[in-house]
Order: C-alpha cells, then structure tokens, then sequence
C-alpha cells in the first residue's frame, strides 16, 4: 500500500505527474508486494491467525503505511523545494523530532496505560536495568543504532537523488532480501536449525519477486510496453528521468552549459567521462570538452 500511497500523493500533491506506464508498473509493485504477504498468510499456523481483532490489525497497517508514505513525500518536497534542506539536515529533524515524541509522548502512555510488563505497557525502568546488565543487549543496540543510521541515510539519499517513489519500490525488496537470505541461513548455514524452510506457497513468493522485477523495469521505462507514450524518455538520464533533476546531475549539466556546450555534449557530461582538452583548461575545472 505504501508505494500506491506515495505514488498519489507525488502526483497531487507534489504534481509531479506520472505517465501511464509508471502507474502500470506501481500497480505491478502492488500487486508483487500483496503475493508476498499472501504467502505470509497461507503459511502461517492456526495460532499466528488466532488475534483478537484482525480487521484492526488491517486498519493500523494500512494507517501506518499512510504515515510513512506521508514521510517519504514530505522528505521529497524538503530536499526539492525553493530552499531546499540538504539530506543530513532531514535525517536529523526526523531523529530529534521522533526522539521527542517518543519521550514525551509515547513513553509515558505506555507507562500510565496497563499491560503485562509490571501492570504497564512498558516499564522503562525495568528496560534501563535490563539494558544496564546485559552487555549482549548492550552490543545489539550499539548494532541496531549503526545500520538504522543508514539505513535511513540512503532511504534519504534515495529520496534525494531519485524520488519519494523510488524510495518506496527499493523498500518493496526487503520482504524479499529477507527471504531469500532466511532460506540461506535455513539451507547452507545452520543446515535446519535457523532461517526459513520452503514451503508449498514458497513459489508464490518467487512468483511476487519476478512481478517485482518486472514492475520496477516497467515503472523505470527499461521494459516497455505497447500502448503507452515514450516520447519524453530520454535514456541518457541514467537510472530513471528523475536523476536529471537532482542536484549532483543539475550542477554538472549547469557547467556544461556555462562553457557553451553543444545539447549533445552536455548529456555526454553527465554520462561518460570526456578528456580534457590540453591547451585551454576549463574555469570552472569541472568539465572540459575537446571540440576535436
């Protein structure tokens, strides 16, 4: 749901439209992504299934997703705006701004609310003395704080570089990664004892990773497909249309430019390395281009 969410709201709110074949490859995604979870769910035991409230369960998903979909346009708008904010600087207002709900808000609800951890939800005193008197707890934190930095960096940078909806579908192949690095450890690690097996419904899943696959290439104009207007595609930008306006490209094409480059040359700059012409450096220092 997260990449359908942010793929609306990069075309209205953020209007930067999409054309017909990027909605075809966000319903491609979806589609890959909701194959994935069935598998969750065909696979599960009876006790897995067993909650109080699943339909609640469904709505708090779905209103999550709609949160981090908020998150990723947010960020979008943030770093591609007037005054745009440089990627570290968002990093770290999302971190202070989550470290202060999370102390002033969170904790203490789920201190007052009842629950099983001494009659609270979560008793952070008691979290301090198990964190104080575990060194292993101590070390998976240390861990966890490293790879969540970045993590969030590059979904960040991905952000930055490429857009908010590029950020989701990288974040569609987790379940995925996941997935597969469960049936190594499962298979050629610890040889049945930890990881995941293969199941019946395992080719479901493989099955959500082809769509995925192709979904992406669809979306990214690499696979394309009868019907659908390809005119403004312009393969020399890289990865997808998207990276010619980002920063790094744009600073390198406005050189290219400022040194009268004919169009041709200036998307040669940015994508190929062009030798330096010996007798007439460029002032700039960035880019010379030999007319020869």
């Amino acid at each position: 749901a997260c990449i359908v969410f942010v793929a609306f709201m990069k075309h209205y709110l953020l209007k930067d439209r999409l054309k017909g074949y990027n909605w075809v490859g966000v319903a491609m995604l979806a589609l890959a992504i909701t194959l994935v979870g069935l598998t969750s769910v065909l696979g599960a035991d009876a006790d897995d299934m067993s909650g109080d409230n699943p339909l609640l369960g469904v709505i708090l998903i779905l209103c999550g997703t709609f949160v981090q979909s908020l998150q990723y346009a947010f960020e979008e708008k943030m770093m591609t705006g007037e005054v745009s904010a440089p990627p570290l600087l968002v990093i770290g207002m999302e971190g202070l701004w989550g470290t202060l709900i999370c102390t002033l808000v969170l904790y203490p609800l789920a201190y007052f609310l009842p629950g099983s951890d001494h009659g609270r939800i979560e008793d952070p005193a008691n979290t301090l003395v198990m964190i104080s008197n575990s060194p292993t707890i101590q070390t998976i934190l240390v861990w966890y704080f490293i790879f969540i930095f970045l993590y969030n960096s590059f979904g960040v940078l991905v952000t930055y570089l490429l857009n908010s909806v590029w950020h989701a579908i990288l974040d569609n192949f987790r379940p995925i990664t996941v997935w597969s690095a469960d049936l190594f450890i499962y298979y050629a690690i610890s040889k049945g004892t930890f990881g995941e097996t293969w199941t019946v419904w395992s080719f479901l899943e493989l099955a959500g990773l082809a769509i995925l696959l192709l979904g992406t290439a669809v979306y990214n104009a690499n696979l394309k497909l009868p019907g659908f207007n390809y005119d403004d595609f312009d393969p020399l930008r890289m990865a997808t249309p998207a990276m010619a306006r980002s920063p790094l490209v744009a600073s390198a094409m406005q050189h290219a430019r400022a040194q009268d480059m004919p169009e041709a040359q200036q998307k040669a700059a940015v994508t190929q390395y062009v030798p330096p012409k010996t007798t007439a450096q460029s002032q700039y220092g960035f880019v010379s281009v030999n007319s020869a």
